[in-house]
């Protein structure tokens, strides 16, 4: 018999991302799309694997959000089993999450391990408790679940595969394990949570299907670890990243450990990354005319769900007072081009001219007056191209006019000799 199930993470039903209403709706229509194409491919079950929702303290609108979907499923007989992620534990005062009210209300089954005489214990999921960490499903599938454990998670993993190897009874015909955990070396920065490979391979022997969440990075390892990544875009650098959504599985329990996974691509809101380097302005003016040339041709998004959420960075250094920046003509000239949902978002790096240079620690003395000098020289746009030679240059004459028996002309001299050694294009420096 072919059994059919959904893998998906990180929803971050409730997040109103940047304040905008329209990013909060964007959320819920994901979830929705979701449970649409669970009912539209007749699934057996649902697997969400952490981050149902984007904080522990919900509001009664997010709730409506989450309850009316899973109500869906329910109607339609396809159990939703799921995992508590990093963004919605509940304080530790409190013991009970709003996943936990889902569960009570027969809604999802939230799995978990639990703790017996200080060991791990792998117990099956009992509806009247809603506790336990495996639901055996009629289709001939087991799903185990464990609790995002931050920090500790190399260790539940560890222990998961002690307690997999003697959990008692036949084992099933196919074994689907949900954890809310990273995987080394997917993202470059570093995350609680995060496992190596060595570290799961202990599972592979009891494991069919690894489903992971917390990364939104979709990726696949080995045939048998998956991560399908956010359903939206939590941040803008995941824009760049490959189409996401979810992962639809073909299995035989029974039959064979193998099974047959595709990726089912969702719609998300388009993102807008824009770069604006201010060093060649000098003048606001002549800073707007370029921005408003480097969006002359792009295309004017509709208005409706395609409309893009824009991210403008500014850097370098200007060449006037940062007051005299405009951010909000800049704003207007984004909006007329490519008609942004809500608020352009602005990260304003620039530096005004002036402003002393960011030094790293640990510098000498000698270093720290080096590098500010040469940072200095090349924030004038005359001199741009020259900020180590022009640091050495002051350095020298410095020692010069320190020394007793230096001389004001010998001074200018060196200076008229600098001059010269860089050429008639920096002359005027």
């Amino acid at each position: 018999m072919s059994v059919r199930f959904i893998h998906a993470a990180d929803i971050h039903l409730g997040y109103e991302q940047y304040h905008n209403s329209a990013r909060y709706n964007d959320f819920a229509r994901a979830f929705k799309w979701l449970a649409d194409q669970a009912l539209a491919q007749s699934v057996e079950f649902v697997a969400l694997a952490g981050d149902l929702f984007h904080k522990h303290s919900i509001d009664p609108r997010t709730l409506l959000q989450a309850s009316r979907q899973l109500e869906r499923l329910r109607d339609a007989h396809i159990p939703v089993v799921a995992v508590q992620g990093n963004h919605e534990q509940a304080h530790c005062q409190d013991r009970f999450s709003w996943l936990d009210y889902l569960a009570q209300m027969g809604l999802i089954a939230l799995l978990s391990p639990e703790y017996a005489d200080g060991k791990l214990a792998l117990t099956p999921w009992d509806a009247r408790r809603c506790k336990g960490a495996y639901l055996d499903l009629s289709c001939g599938v087991r799903v185990i679940g464990a609790a995002y454990a931050g920090a500790s998670t190399p260790r539940v993993v560890e222990e998961l595969a002690g307690a997999l190897a003697a959990i008692s009874g036949p084992r099933p015909g196919y074994t689907l394990l949900m954890l809310h955990a990273g995987l080394e070396g997917v993202i470059p920065q570093h995350l609680a949570g995060t496992l190596t490979h060595a570290q799961l391979a202990p599972l592979r022997d009891h494991v069919s299907y690894l489903a992971l969440g917390h990364i939104h990075k979709p990726f696949e390892r080995d045939g048998w670890i998956y991560n399908p990544g956010s359903l939206e875009t939590n941040s803008v650098d995941e824009a760049a990243w490959e189409e996401r959504g979810y992962y639809l599985v073909e299995c035989e329990p029974g039959r064979d450990q193998h099974h047959r996974v595709r990726k089912i691509v969702g719609q998300r809101r388009p993102f807008r990354r824009l770069e604006l380097e201010v060093d060649p302005y000098l003048t606001p003016e002549a800073l707007y005319q370029a921005f408003e040339s480097k969006l002359a041709h792009e295309t004017r998004a509709p208005d409706g769900i395609q409309q893009p959420v824009v991210h403008l960075r500014l850097f370098g250094v200007l060449s006037f007072a940062h007051s005299d920046l405009d951010v909000g003509r800049l704003e207007s000239v984004a909006r007329q081009a490519l008609n942004p949902v809500g608020r352009l978002e602005i990260h304003d790096e620039v530096s005004a001219p002036g402003e002393l240079p960011t030094l790293s620690e640990g510098l000498s003395r000698t270093e720290l007056e080096r590098s500010v000098l040469r940072e200095l020289a090349e924030r004038d746009l005359r001199c741009r191209g020259q900020g180590e030679r022009w640091a050495e240059m002051i350095l020298q004459i410095k020692q010069m006019a320190l020394a007793r028996n230096t001389t004001p002309a010998s001074i200018v001299a060196e200076l008229r000799a600098f001059q010269a050694t860089l050429g008639e294009e920096r002359s005027s420096c």
